[in-house]
């Protein structure tokens, strides 16, 4: 039993229940629908598996288990009445990103690497020091690349821990100014970061939380929604406008189903 999933009636707080086979699956046949390949990467600890795990399966595990080996996902994502079949893939930590094909296949193989459809680069917003992994591994891939038409999203995981890391041994004067201190703090670095992310690097930004399923549907939504335009743009359709946008001038919201 196969069943969908409306990412817009889940964003607006409605339920709904997601299957893709409950484990990582075979590859699609070849002749299947536009398959789009998308990689996450990330400092070690951030959420990687979290995010993908709560978007496919609906579920989180307390237990930190370091990624050691590739994992590889296949669920359908409907878009604006255009069926793409997604491979996730989550991949071990890289100390660098390969600045060719020859050291892919040397030190990462089958990892799909340079050869994604699209990348999600994560980073744990309550260590925002883990940004600075995913900043030199975005600068590898422009530089070892051709990043034109290849969509990048960023992604701050662990919303929920922002400004909970105050001393319980203070008072709770103390612990108010403190909090109030770290979180003014953890603001400006954030905004310094969506800066940067949005208008120099000219990619997506979400903030999630793996663990509580905060915005993780909004994560994929963004993605897909980002992949779907560049496929317009492409002219990849017959040229056609978008279903979205009709003679009257109205418009309808995207609607993005998983099945």
């Amino acid at each position: 039993m196969v069943y969908k999933l409306d990412l817009d009636y889940l964003e607006r707080g409605g339920g709904g229940t997601l299957t893709v086979g409950g484990a990582p699956s075979l590859e699609p046949s070849p002749d299947s629908l536009d398959l789009v390949k998308v990689v996450l990467l990330g400092a070690p600890a951030v959420g990687k598996t979290s995010i993908i795990q709560q978007f496919v399966w609906s579920d989180f595990s307390e237990e930190y288990v370091p990624t050691d080996r590739k994992h590889t996902f296949y669920p359908s994502v409907i878009i604006n009445e255009h069926l793409y079949e997604v491979k996730i893939t989550d991949v071990p930590v890289i100390p660098y990103f390969p600045i060719n094909s020859y050291y892919e296949w040397a030190h990462y193989r089958f990892y799909g690497l340079r050869s994604a459809t699209a990348y999600i680069l994560v980073f744990d917003l309550s260590n925002v020091e883990t940004f600075q992994y995913i900043r030199t591994l975005r600068d590898q891939m422009v530089e070892s690349r051709d990043m034109r038409n290849v969509p990048v999203l960023v992604v701050g995981n662990k919303q929920d821990l922002l400004c909970s890391n105050t001393p319980s041994a203070a008072s709770g004067l103390q612990q108010l100014a403190i909090a109030e201190s770290a979180c003014g703090d953890s603001r400006e670095k954030r905004r310094n970061i969506v800066n940067l992310v949005r208008k120099h690097w000219k990619c997506g930004y979400v903030e999630c939380s793996a663990k509580y399923n905060w915005r993780v549907i909004a994560v994929f939504k963004e993605l897909m929604e980002m992949i779907d335009a560049l496929e317009w743009s492409g002219g990849g359709r017959n040229s056609e406008p978008p279903p979205d946008s009709s003679a009257g001038g109205s418009t309808q919201e995207n609607r993005c189903v998983i099945a």
